[in-house]
């Protein structure tokens, strides 16, 4: 079924189908061309099905589609764990903060109180701040970066802000 002239009229693409590039798929269309037919080959320059592909793809080609595929599959992946992320609340939409948001906050904060990567992160983050980081209130910048607990971290970034 794989010959040149069936591919001439048929391919529609092709790409390696494995990370060692030792097999490629070749997408072609069904005979009446209603439905895309994957085939399968091994990468032997002296395959005579593979001479048939390099009649519509060279091998530049070849690599370059599965470069292209390889990208798009991981734009797509990313974009669906994002929706997923962003359906179950695990991220937020910062164009739009839905109330859900808040009861995770306040857990955020106020749970967990002096778990020590918490209190470290949460510090970092209110560093950043350019209110924060601007300020010339020392001592209480001093005391924040003493502060022991989430809850003495934004009490004491309150006053800085006040």
């Amino acid at each position: 079924m794989l010959t040149e002239e069936y591919l001439k009229d048929h391919f529609i693409t092709a790409h390696f189908c494995d990370n060692e590039r030792k097999n490629i798929e070749i997408l072609m269309t069904s005979e009446d061309r209603s439905a895309t037919i994957p085939y399968y080959i091994p990468f032997d320059e002296k395959d005579v099905k593979f001479q048939a592909l390099q009649t519509v793809m060279t091998l530049d080609q070849l690599h370059e589609a599965t470069y292209q595929k390889k990208k798009n599959e991981r734009r797509d992946f990313e974009n669906a764990v994002l929706e997923i992320a962003k359906k179950d609340g695990l991220i937020m939409d910062s164009n739009k903060i839905d109330t859900k948001f808040y009861p995770r906050v306040v857990e955020a904060i106020f749970g967990d109180e002096e778990n020590l990567d918490h209190v470290f992160a949460l510090k970092l983050a209110i560093f950043e701040l350019d209110a924060i980081k601007d300020t010339k209130k020392e001592d209480l910048k001093k005391k924040l970066r003493q502060s022991k607990t989430k809850t003495e971290i934004i009490a004491t970034a309150c006053e800085i802000l006040s």
